[in-house]
């Protein structure tokens, strides 16, 4: 007797694979699942299919996380040049720092993917990204009167603030000890008032 070959409980096909369909289940796995649980099998179980199939369309999984973080770099970027466009200084500053709160909370395994390389390690074009990622906030500082390494280093200090309180929030830490909402925005706004300063 034949033997009927398995469904899928859901009774669908698994959709056509290509590396485009690949990165945009891995982005959604991650928001989910976190980033220490994306493997190539776990993956593609998510996608109805098996692990070797993936390796049409992806070397590794170092090659399918490395595409990873560079998906989400661009975003960031993106996200940053929207949110900032039109606005100068302060108004600025906390519009960009307001998107870049709320992405994190969104997308908690995407924001993880992003913090999970050095920012200069040996990954040149990563490397580049994430340089490139400063520059709509360069361009905000540039309002107030930084620029060059100066501004570079600025935007440094301005993200690892975001990323510091990002972090105690995601983790936890801040709740039911204080207004958050509050105490970022006037964190935010010491901050702007410190490169007026400057």
């Amino acid at each position: 007797m034949a033997t009927r070959p398995a469904v899928q409980s859901s009774g669908r096909r698994p959709a056509k694979l290509s590396r485009e369909s690949i990165v945009n289940a891995a982005l959604t796995f991650l928001d989910r699942e976190g980033w220490d649980a994306l493997t190539i099998n776990a993956l593609a179980t998510q996608l109805g299919t098996k692990g070797p199939s993936l390796y049409n369309h992806v070397e590794s999984l170092d090659d399918l996380r490395r595409t990873v973080r560079m998906r989400v770099v661009k975003d960031i970027i993106d996200m940053l040049t929207t949110v900032g466009q039109g606005r100068t200084r302060d108004d600025a500053v906390m519009a960009m720092a307001s998107a870049y709160r709320s992405y994190a909370h969104h997308h908690p395994g995407r924001y993880s993917a992003f913090t999970r390389m050095p920012l200069g390690g040996d990954d040149p074009e990563f490397t580049e990204a994430t340089r490139e990622a400063a520059a709509p906030v360069i361009a905000v500082l540039g309002s107030y009167g930084l620029d060059g390494e100066e501004a570079f280093y600025a935007a440094l200090e301005f993200w690892s603030a975001m990323h510091g309180f990002v972090l105690l929030e995601m983790t936890g830490v801040m709740n039911g000890i204080a207004d958050t909402d509050t105490v970022f925005s006037d964190m935010v706004m010491r901050l702007a008032a410190g490169m007026e300063r400057r």
